[in-house]
């Protein structure tokens, strides 16, 4: 296929996916207001952190604000309206090659998105409009798996969701490991509490207690978040669903190679051993290694001259 074509289908399987997540981060701040007493509240200048747009914000750091930024503004390339936006554009140039009940899906939610978009999301809507793009991009992402040909360009698609699915899982955790260190002492009693919201911010909680069979405890959270290999939102599933899609295409040796030394990375690591810094450090060192899994796969099929 054209590289074009497979660069595109890529990228919008990646915007989808961050769509998804992005929803998934300003929700699970939004639940620690309500699961975390006052002098813990979170601290919602992290979410610029996470989606690296510190330096594009202006104005008052609140909550309004920084919610109103990541979601609806469309300066901000990582908010959601933009990732919605890139998908939708992305899908619109190659709908020749894409099941058109995904592209009339992808195209309802971001009219709906854009209507709201200068609106903000107050907090008595934030729950619903927040899980409504959650489960659209989720029957999105259902539709291309059950009615696409499993040929090249879905490879492509599958490809791009679970790169940036692995790497938003390690920014997940790693804001909510900050806010554990950011706390301090007072937070301790708390910290199965706020755990527990990371596994429910990535749909983990019923599957992490029924495959750990333990209570909400750091280092086993980080375990079945970093290792598994059944759960689709762990890192250590997300590692071999690339290398999977990687095998089925042309030239995908090389590719696979950076890969499998992020899995070998992930596996090797004592994460019973790693609290705080040592924590942070462990995950910015992982989203490199996920840019060079990026780098690659940009390198491979996606240069001119490829």
């Amino acid at each position: 296929m054209l590289s074009r074509v497979a660069e595109r289908v890529y990228w919008l399987a990646r915007y989808l996916e961050r769509t998804e997540d992005t929803a998934r981060l300003i929700l699970v701040r939004h639940n620690a207001i309500l699961d975390l007493p006052r002098a813990l509240q979170p601290d919602w200048e992290m979410l610029l952190e996470v989606l690296g747009t510190r330096e594009n914000f202006r104005g008052a750091a609140n909550e309004k604000n920084i919610i109103g930024f990541a979601f609806g503004e469309r300066a901000n390339p990582s908010s959601i309206i933009s990732s919605l936006s890139a998908a939708r554009e992305n899908m619109r140039t190659t709908r020749e090659v894409l099941p058109s009940e995904a592209w009339e899906r992808a195209n309802s939610l971001y009219l709906s998105v854009a209507r709201r978009a200068g609106k903000g999301l107050p907090r008595p809507s934030r729950h619903s409009t927040l899980n409504n793009i959650i489960e659209s991009c989720q029957q999105i992402t259902g539709m291309l798996s059950g009615t696409m040909n499993h040929d090249e360009a879905y490879q492509f698609i599958r490809m791009g969701r679970f790169v940036e699915r692995a790497d938003m899982i390690s920014r997940i955790i790693d804001t909510g490991s900050a806010d554990l260190m950011a706390a301090g002492e007072e937070a301790r009693p708390y910290q199965n509490v706020m755990w527990g919201s990371m596994l429910q911010s990535l749909s983990a909680y019923q599957m992490y207690r029924l495959s750990v069979g333990t209570n909400v405890e750091g280092p086993a959270v980080l375990e079945f978040l970093m290792r598994s290999r059944e759960f689709p939102r762990a890192i250590g599933y997300c590692l071999d669903e690339i290398e999977h899609s990687m095998k089925r295409l042309p030239r995908g040796k090389e590719t696979v190679e950076v890969v499998q030394a992020v899995q070998r990375r992930v596996r090797r690591v004592r994460y019973a051993e790693l609290e705080g810094e040592p924590l942070h450090d462990f995950l910015d060192d992982l989203q490199l290694r996920m840019q060079g899994v990026q780098n690659a796969v940009t390198t491979n099929w996606f240069s001119p001259g490829q």
